[in-house]
């Protein structure tokens, strides 16, 4: 027992003998050692970890190069940002048909809320509900030369047997009544 503590007593003391060292985090200048030797470069520091001495590292090893190294944090949603373009305010169905060009092909009535069917010039069926916008949107210019444009949509009103009942609200003229078109299911 005694030769143990005599033992683990000189292990103790030959480790507190050693020199202090002190690593230097990123940013921060490392303090200048007192001993005559130059620090190891960059490349010899897989050398002194092997001996047992912590790495020492520059500041030019933590700026970031696209062929050697990569950040695995950086953002990169600024290069997939959408130009200033305005999103409509509200889900208009069948955006780039003109009312014209559409045909009521079918009614769903009989339902809490009844249904109509619309086809594009593809041929292509939607479906249409009570208070669903509609077609290609009219942009008109309120007041003069510095006002701001307006985009108006046809919006289904009502669905009754036989026909589909559109209306049109102008907002720069809310004391005038709103149009209203309708739709037959079958041309007369």
């Amino acid at each position: 027992m005694r030769t143990f503590a005599c033992i683990l007593m000189g292990v103790v003391m030959c480790v507190g003998c050693e020199d202090e060292t002190i690593v230097a985090g990123p940013g921060a200048n490392p303090p200048t050692a007192p001993s005559a030797s130059p620090k190891p470069p960059a490349a010899a520091t897989d050398a002194s970890v092997s001996k047992g001495e912590p790495p020492q590292f520059r500041d030019e090893d933590f700026v970031e190069v696209e062929a050697r190294n990569r950040d695995p944090f950086r953002s990169f949603a600024s290069l997939f940002k959408v130009s200033a373009v305005q999103a409509p305010q509200r889900r208009v169905l069948l955006p780039t048909t003109s009312v014209d060009e559409m045909r009521l092909i079918a009614i769903v009535s009989g339902v809490a809320q009844p249904r109509a069917m619309l086809t594009d010039p593809n041929n292509v069926g939607h479906v249409v509900k009570s208070g669903d916008y509609i077609g290609r949107p009219e942009v008109i210019q309120t007041g003069g030369s510095e006002s701001m444009p307006v985009t108006l949509n046809w919006r289904v009103d009502r669905i009754r047997p036989g026909e589909l009942v559109l209306t049109r609200e102008d907002p720069t003229a809310p004391n005038r009544p709103p149009l209203n078109r309708v739709i037959p299911l079958r041309e007369k």
